[in-house]
């Protein structure tokens, strides 16, 4: 395995995110999200499983905070779930919904792990989707209100925020329709994606309201570089439209200044291009404590293997090193991410890589093996750059894999195992995989234990 130089105060954790986990999708007063909606919709997941009970983790958190106090982690990575906070998305507050999260704060603290939480994490309550939903302007003052509630109920234990999770999720749900709430609608993705960033502004401002001076919040992005499988004009140019599709659009107004000539004039040209109001770019550039970058690989684009209006897919090049699912193991992902961030953008402050990890290979299931020797060198590899990174002067804070549980994953219900525990669909037992082990010597050498 590869030689880490990390820093000693250097963080481990683990991700998950509400709907993935929580279950009891409609108990003690919880309201529906577009999530529930959609997965217990036909047709809209594999199996058509709904995530009603994910890994019931509302029932089993003291088990699962158990495991990560096992695992020895720093800080734990989770979302809120809005509309188990606020059944309504706005108006009154669901006590039962506090009461959990107040137990899940507390129980973390007093196994030393620190709460990390995300606000948003794709699960809009139906009930605001119902008023319109993203492409609704009015969202962002919505999503102000759900803030400045969370920061009130939670900042005195709560010391490190996130406003949202991928917002890309967005352009899925409402012009692809693959996510939550399965329109196929370009124009309306656009201003949905446009209107988050207001939302993230709002919440960022509600945060400075109410915050004390050492809470910190920033925002999650995906990071997938397109790279072009040759020099030509057309693979050039199919990168650069996959990267203004994708993180781009948010960073362009978040540290850019504002979109893009390049994405303006194409999507302009298109009719999708978002409505904006001249106050806008303050609201959303709102200054903020760090970037959370989640980096799994990079999209290497050949033009000629692309579909009219599609994404960019990699295309298998020679000499390309892929894992069994057939994705394409490539961890200097992640430092040319931080790189990017910095060249691009001029970001020079804290990074957190929120999310990095690997499902698990079809064989491991077929042989009902714990043995996920794949993702073990996957994590190390990606460490292994991260270390570089630091080592050449990048102010990278801290790692949470993706995820500690074998969580329900959106569309692929639990078809896609991420976890470093085994979660049981059908009896929800837990039971630690190899990777578990490996991931708890990693944190505990660079403790110097």
């Amino acid at each position: 395995m590869a030689e880490l130089l990390l820093p000693p105060d250097f963080e481990f954790g683990v991700a998950t995110s509400a709907f993935q986990i929580e279950g009891a999708w409609n108990e003690d007063g919880k309201g529906p999200s577009i999530w529930d909606t959609f997965s217990q919709t036909p047709g809209n997941t594999r199996g058509d499983m709904p995530g009603d009970i994910a890994c019931d983790h509302y029932h089993r958190y003291p088990e699962d905070i158990a495991l990560m106090k096992e695992l020895g982690i720093d800080s734990y990575r989770f979302s809120l779930s809005w509309s188990r906070l606020i059944p309504d998305g706005v108006g009154a507050v669901n006590q039962k919904g506090v009461d959990f999260y107040n137990r899940l704060i507390d129980d973390l603290l007093a196994a030393g792990i620190r709460p990390n939480v995300t606000l948003y994490h794709w699960d809009l309550p139906q009930a605001l989707e119902d008023r319109g939903g993203w492409p609704n302007r009015d969202v962002a003052a919505w999503f102000g209100e759900y803030s400045a509630t969370s920061f009130g109920l939670f900042g005195d234990r709560v010391k490190q925020w996130s406003t949202l999770n991928e917002p890309i999720a967005l352009w899925v749900g409402y012009a692809l329709g693959a996510f939550a709430p399965g329109l196929r609608d370009e124009k309306l993705g656009r201003q949905a994606m446009h209107n988050a960033m207001l939302a993230h502004g709002t919440s960022v401002q509600a945060f400075r309201a109410a915050s004390d001076a050492d809470s910190q919040i920033g925002i999650v992005l995906d990071i997938w570089k397109r790279q072009p499988l040759t020099d030509s004009a057309e693979d050039r140019a199919l990168a650069d439209e996959g990267e203004d599709d994708g993180f781009r659009f948010f960073l362009d107004t978040l540290r850019g200044g504002g979109y893009s000539d390049r994405l303006r004039s194409r999507l302009e040209k298109a009719g999708t291009f978002p409505q904006i109001e001249p106050e806008d770019q303050q609201l959303i550039e709102s200054p903020i404590d760090y970037l959370g970058l989640n980096v799994y690989s990079r999209v290497v684009v050949d033009s000629t293997q692309q579909e009219p209006g599609s994404w960019a897919e990699s295309h298998p090049q020679p000499g390309g090193n892929f894992l069994e699912s057939g994705a394409e193991f490539y961890p200097r992902a992640v430092y040319e991410a931080i790189e990017m961030v910095r060249d691009d953008y001029g970001w020079r402050g804290p990074i957190f890589i929120t999310e990095n990890g690997l499902p698990d290979a079809p064989s491991l299931e077929s042989a009902n093996s714990l043995d996920d020797d794949e993702r073990i060198a996957y994590v190390d590899g990606f460490l292994h750059w991260i270390s570089v990174a630091i080592d050449e002067g990048a102010d990278v804070r801290g790692y949470y894999l993706w995820s500690l549980l074998d969580n329900y994953e959106w569309g692929a219900a639990f078809t896609m195992k991420y976890g470093l525990v085994r979660v049981d669909p059908q009896t929800l037992v837990r039971t630690p995989k190899k990777s578990f082990d490996w991931y708890k010597h990693t944190i505990t050498t660079r403790r110097g234990a």
